[in-house]
């Protein structure tokens, strides 16, 4: 059992889904980046990640857990430009608030209060693996902010986070549960990653602390013996590179580091535009038939995401176009990665849902009926193609979740909609 930090700051809003970023800025809808002239139509055998991808099958993500910040401790670079203060460690390039407002005075929030799953009052309870497990679940998607807390000279993870996103993978596994760990809001490496040719030193290093986290973690779950067949690792989440050979360098850097330190692990790859199936041609992806191509969907956005960005219309936006966008998405992957049995590569859906009225947009929002509709529909689109999938999210992300952690039941269609 690992130790739990409760807090009682009210983050309302900090408990949104994972997707917030998804939505393209105005700089990254100039030019999705997407070419089919670069990659490689030369079949692979994708049996292992294949194997591995049916065997996710059906799952739910733990959000809003691991992946939240403590950023109120110490305050954000946005923070310190407003106050003139010049000692960051983020160069003074033209300033990006999207992301220095979400990155920590100091880096990686090292020095600082680590709440570890409870930043955001939002623990991931050991009685959730049962629970989804007992429902029929077959996975669970855990996300990471793995560079909170990390040491910026010596790179190494807070030890307090690894152990702990360790036991819970242990708790997972031992419920029969095959789990993928993401690695979120890893904004520094987008910031750096954007400012590349402005600063080039400031990328190399951020990459440099982005392979020693992969390798650390990696070799800590071979050791622990976690098997090959229950553990996926996801690069990073949501990529938001303008810049396509920013993406793709990024996420080898990542590949190759994870590889080296767990040759028998399934890896998953996101795209261009944070994570969208059609970018899928942006990737330029390994020969490597132990891989799985990762999407989010939300689609759209004007019903998914009311009070998060776009009006509050209730069921009245209510759309969904699943069955043509899996198809085409299907269609694209065969295109640009073919299997040699057959096929394409291993297809995961790792984030999709929407809002309710008990998120933004209070009883405005979408009913319980119509958002399960909205995943029952999407959820048989994606299975007619293969397509894994985890749901986003359990519980405590701000409305989009399924299950009710204050009563200890699902909300009304929830799990039904889900197939189980």
């Amino acid at each position: 059992m690992k130790a739990k930090f409760l807090t009682v700051i009210t983050l309302g809003l900090l408990l949104v889904a994972c997707s917030e970023d998804s939505k393209p800025t105005a700089a990254e809808t100039t030019d999705n980046g997407s070419s089919t002239e670069d990659s490689s139509a030369e079949p692979v055998d994708y049996s292992k990640g294949r194997a591995m991808n049916k065997r996710l099958g059906k799952g739910i993500n733990l959000g809003n857990a691991w992946d939240g910040a403590s950023y109120y401790t110490c305050g954000t670079l946005k923070d310190d430009l407003d106050a003139e203060k010049t000692d960051s460690y983020v160069p003074l390039v033209p300033a990006d608030s999207s992301y220095l407002n979400n990155m920590p005075s100091k880096q990686y929030n090292y020095g600082c209060a680590d709440r570890l799953d409870s930043s955001w009052n939002n623990p991931i309870k050991d009685e959730y693996f049962q629970l989804v497990k007992s429902v029929g679940f077959n996975s669970v998607r855990i996300p990471v902010r793995w560079q909170h807390n990390s040491n910026p000279e010596t790179h190494e993870v807070n030890p307090a986070r690894l152990n702990g996103v360790m036991d819970d993978i242990k708790l997972a596994i031992d419920a029969g549960l095959a789990v993928v760990v993401s690695f979120h809001w890893y904004h520094e490496i987008m910031y750096a990653g954007n400012h590349a040719t402005t600063n080039p030193d400031y990328y190399a290093k951020e990459k440099q602390h982005f392979a020693a986290i992969w390798s650390q973690v990696a070799a800590k779950a071979e050791a622990l013996n976690f098997p090959d067949s229950m553990l996926v690792w996801d690069i990073l989440n949501e990529p938001t590179f303008v810049n396509t050979d920013i993406l793709n360098d990024v996420m080898m850097t990542g590949y190759d580091a994870i590889r080296a330190a767990a040759p028998g692990k399934t890896i998953m790859f996101e795209a261009h535009h944070a994570a969208k199936f059609g970018d899928l041609g942006a990737l330029k992806l390994p020969k490597d038939g132990n891989i799985i191509f990762s999407g989010h969907y939300y689609e759209p956005y004007t019903y998914s995401h009311q009070g998060h960005g776009y009006a509050c219309k209730g069921d009245d936006a209510y759309a969904n176009t699943a069955k043509t966008d899996m198809k085409n998405y299907v269609a694209l992957a065969k295109k640009l990665y073919p299997d040699v049995n057959g096929g394409n590569i291993p297809m995961n859906m790792g984030e999709f849902s929407v809002t309710s009225q008990y998120g933004g947009c209070g009883k405005q929002g979408p009913s319980d009926k119509m958002r399960a509709k909205w995943a029952q529909t999407t959820i048989e689109a994606a299975e007619m193609y293969d397509v894994s999938w985890h749901y986003w999210a359990l519980a405590g992300v701000g409305g989009f979740e399924a299950y009710d952690k204050q009563n200890n039941t699902w909300y009304p269609g929830f799990p039904m909609a889900f197939g189980l």
